[in-house]
């Protein structure tokens, strides 16, 4: 499916963090004609230079020339993109939150939107603490994986639509779900992030899990002893949250109670319900490995750790 304007060409987006989630995500909001630019590690501009291309289990490709967007390997020379922004993705790993924010700073108008696309349930707050009290910082969840399977190709394996805490009346959060179910982008605002957040966060403890299987949340998943491990987990997070007054969302079709027990099925029983409840294709694997395999830092401290 190739790129073309679509009517969303005067909503300028900065991604900041242009990771798998960032490229992504930010590509499908160019593929439908939003002005993005990117601000990433310099090793992802020549890849780029040919263009972005969208993969997803259930959908067309998308291609996205790079006439575009706009690719940035440094805040400096981003200024422009960003005193122009409406809004602004955070897609920086969790431990980078504080320092994103004060390099941000300097150069976002103030009425400007922060979204912040990332892991973890305080990531919002953590930027908002930074940033000037007149900037709008809101959460979000991003439920669906990517990995980078080509030099310029991104795949999304798992499902989902995303889900950003609402800002009553601004139009640009209508333009921008708009922008994104034009590239068959799912997108839902709820008054309250925080339960999506946590319900998020006990999925996000199945990559740690994955890291120590080294393989694909597929292959993982089909063995019951992996699965068990990350029942255990989930089970003792959800004790815990009760006794915080902490009530997650369920993620996906099943609550979390339910995924317990579809967890700990026979393996033949889990895959006849999985296919119904969660679709995964072959290809997904957790960022987390992904950031390890790569040499950099990982977030298991803002998930288990927040446990």
């Amino acid at each position: 499916m190739e790129s073309r304007q679509s009517g969303h060409d005067d909503l300028a987006i900065v991604v900041f963090g242009a990771g798998s989630i960032g490229l992504y995500s930010g590509g499908q909001l160019a593929h439908a004609g939003c002005r993005v630019s990117f601000i990433g590690r310099p090793r992802f501009a020549a890849t780029l230079k040919n263009g972005l291309i969208l993969s997803h289990y259930a959908r067309p490709v998308i291609n996205v020339p790079p006439e575009r967007f706009n690719f940035f390997t440094d805040i400096q020379t981003a200024q422009t993109a960003l005193y122009d922004a409406d809004i602004i993705l955070v897609c920086v790993k969790s431990h980078d939150s504080a320092d994103a924010a004060r390099s941000l700073q300097p150069y976002i108008k103030p009425d400007a939107l922060v979204v912040s696309f990332q892991n973890g349930v305080r990531n919002a707050e953590i930027l908002s603490s930074v940033l000037d009290d007149q900037i709008s910082v809101l959460g979000a969840v991003v439920p669906f994986n990517v990995t980078q399977i080509g030099a310029s190709q991104w795949h999304c394996g798992t499902e989902g639509d995303l889900t950003i805490a609402a800002r009553k009346g601004d139009s640009r959060l209508n333009r921008l779900a708009a922008a994104y179910d034009y590239s068959g982008q799912g997108v839902t605002y709820v008054d309250d992030i925080a339960p999506a957040h946590w319900g998020k966060l006990l999925v996000n403890l199945n990559n740690g899990l994955n890291v120590l299987s080294g393989g694909t949340l597929l292959e993982g998943l089909m063995q019951r002893r992996y699965r068990l491990a990350l029942a255990a987990m989930i089970e003792e997070s959800l004790s815990l949250l009760a006794r915080g007054g902490i009530t997650p969302a369920a993620f996906g079709k099943a609550s979390p109670k339910n995924m317990l027990k579809i967890l700990r099925l026979p393996n033949w029983l889990y895959r006849l319900i999985m296919q119904k409840v969660v679709k995964i294709d072959a290809e997904a694997r957790s960022s987390m490995l992904d950031d390890l395999e790569a040499g950099k830092p990982c977030e298991i401290a803002y998930l288990q750790g927040e446990i």
